[in-house]
């Protein structure tokens, strides 16, 4: 397994060092060795922030999740770790017809000093305020609309008094009509799309587009990388782990490489 180290230098209105890293997708004891290379890294940069937005498992019923909880316990004694849901922490029930959160694993992750788990909800430390926007499993389910995550970001309130970090795990509709100047976000983490399963050594060429995303659409838009959407700094990254759907295809699943970014904010 390879891992990448990819820096951005961005600015505002505070000095700290946030880590990004998502879509870790995580099933077994299987993943211990990505989730220990993944702590080393980490632990080199020494952020001040890791931040998490979505995807921390990769289906409802993992197997030895203590092992899981161990790690985010480690993560926790390198600086404070921040998470928000993504798709994959939901479950479909049969007998019922409806996807439901694994909630017993979440609030064990919850109780983790040193952790915030956001659904939904805020935490300001010093003048940062991080907020996590859950986006329910159905706006995943049927087609991620516009209007939908415009609904969900109505909820949120964002005081211009802080330096503002919205983790969204997905960043299909983080556009100039949903991010206007007015809203006050400072800065957007997102993962999800994998970083559309694009080489490293075309992204250069082909900017912030991939291959496929995790619906199976060709050549998406805005997979990976910085952007800049009014005045709201957006970083995307690839993620710790591949697709699900993509695992079978041996040629796309080894174009893929896990990303960990870091993320310095310099006072303008």
């Amino acid at each position: 397994m390879k891992i990448i180290n990819t820096n951005y230098n961005i600015s505002g209105n505070i000095l700290t060092k946030i880590v990004l890293i998502s879509d870790i997708h995580y099933h077994s004891k299987q993943n211990l060795k990505i989730l220990e290379l993944v702590f080393e890294n980490i632990k080199k940069i020494n952020p001040n922030f890791i931040c998490i937005p979505g995807d921390i498992i990769d289906e409802y019923n993992v197997e030895d999740e203590d092992v899981l909880i161990r790690w985010l316990k480690k993560l926790t004694k390198i600086s404070i770790v921040i998470m928000s849901l993504g798709n994959h922490e939901y479950y479909f029930k049969k007998s019922d017809g409806i996807f439901k959160l694994n909630k017993n694993l979440l609030n064990k992750i919850s109780k983790i000093n040193n952790l915030y788990f956001l659904d939904g909800t805020n935490v300001t430390i010093g003048n940062i305020n991080f907020i996590g926007l859950t986006l329910p499993i159905e706006y995943y389910m049927y087609g991620e609309k516009s209007s939908d995550f415009k609904e969900q970001l109505k909820l949120i309130k964002f005081d211009e008094k802080y330096y503002n970090v919205l983790l969204c795990h997905s960043p299909v509709n983080i556009n100039k009509e949903n991010i206007p100047e007015n809203l006050n976000i400072n800065l957007v983490l997102c993962g999800h799309m994998h970083g559309g399963i694009m080489p490293m050594f075309l992204r250069k060429i082909v900017k912030n587009r991939g291959l496929i995303d995790p619906r199976m659409r060709l050549f998406p838009k805005n997979v990976y990388g910085h952007l800049k959407i009014n005045k709201t700094d957006v970083i995307i990254t690839s993620g710790i782990t591949v697709i699900s759907n993509i695992n079978k295809f041996r040629f796309l699943r080894n174009l893929f490489v896990s990303e960990i970014v870091t993320v310095d904010i310099n006072q303008s």
